[in-house]
C-alpha cells in the first residue's frame, strides 16, 4: 500500500510576460545575449530569463535537468513540485522526481519590445515563436537491496499545448497511482527488466512497455516548442 500526496496546479494564465525590459538594459541583453530556443523542452535561454524574471515569474536552476544539449549548465526553467510518497509498505519503491514544467510566450509590450530589436538581430524572433507548452514529468525507481542496484518502475515526461489537457494528464496518472494494484504491477515490472538485461531492447522501448503496464500510454509525449 502506497499513499501520495499531489501539489495543485496554480492558475497557469495569472502569469504572463508582457512587462518590457528598461530601455537601458535592454539593448545589451537583446542584441549580446544567448537567445538560442530549446526546441524539445522548457529550458529557458538568457533572454527569455530576463524577461520571465523582470515580470516577477520564479524560476528553478537544476544542474542535472536539462533538454536540448547544454548539460553543463543545467536547466532554468519554470519547474513545480507534483507528487511526493507520504507513507508505503513497500520502502522499495521510490520518486527519482515528479513535477510540472511551464513555458510562457512573450507577449504585450515585451513582445513588441523584441520585435523592434529584431530588425537588427533577426533571430530574435525565435522567441516570438514560442507558444504555451505545458509538461509533466514523473519517474520512479525501485531499489532493489538483494541485488544491490536501482531498477526504474515508471518515466513518463508528457507535452500538452493546453492547459485542459495537462489537467487531465495529471488526474489520469494520479488516479492511476492511487488505484494500483502494486502486489501484481510491481513483480510484472520486475519480470520485464529481467527480460530487458537477457536482451538487447531499445530504451525508449523499455520506457514505453513500463509506461504502457502502469498508464496505458507510452512513456513520452513531446511537442515542439516552435
Amino acid at each position: 500500500m502506497i499513499e501520495f500526496s499531489v501539489q495543485s496546479l496554480p492558475d497557469i494564465y495569472s502569469n504572463a510576460v508582457n512587462r518590457p525590459l528598461p530601455e537601458d538594459v535592454a539593448e545589451n541583453i537583446l542584441l549580446n545575449y544567448s537567445c538560442h530556443v530549446d526546441h524539445e523542452g522548457f529550458d529557458l535561454n538568457e533572454i527569455e530569463q530576463e524577461y520571465y524574471k523582470h515580470n516577477g515569474i520564479s524560476l528553478v536552476h537544476d544542474k542535472t535537468w536539462y533538454k536540448d544539449g547544454a548539460g553543463d549548465k543545467g536547466s532554468n526553467s519554470i519547474i513545480l513540485p507534483w507528487i511526493r510518497i507520504d507513507s508505503t509498505t513497500d520502502e522499495n519503491i521510490i520518486i527519482d522526481h515528479s513535477h510540472f514544467v511551464l513555458r510562457y510566450p512573450l507577449s504585450g509590450l515585451a513582445a513588441q519590445q523584441v520585435r523592434n530589436y529584431a530588425t537588427q538581430r533577426p533571430e530574435l524572433l525565435r522567441i516570438l515563436s514560442v507558444n504555451y507548452k505545458f509538461g509533466l514529468d514523473l519517474c520512479i525507481d525501485y531499489i532493489n537491496t538483494e541485488a544491490g542496484r536501482v531498477e526504474p518502475i515508471v518515466h513518463i515526461e508528457w507535452d500538452y499545448d493546453h492547459v485542459q489537457s495537462l489537467h487531465a494528464g495529471k488526474l489520469k496518472v494520479e488516479n492511476c497511482l492511487l488505484n494500483m494494484n502494486w502486489q501484481d504491477v510491481l513483480p510484472a515490472i520486475h519480470r520485464f527488466n529481467k527480460l530487458c538485461k537477457q536482451t538487447n531492447i531499445d530504451a525508449f522501448a523499455q520506457a514505453d512497455a513500463r509506461s504502457m503496464i502502469m498508464f496505458g500510454r507510452k512513456s513520452y509525449r513531446l511537442i515542439s516548442t516552435l
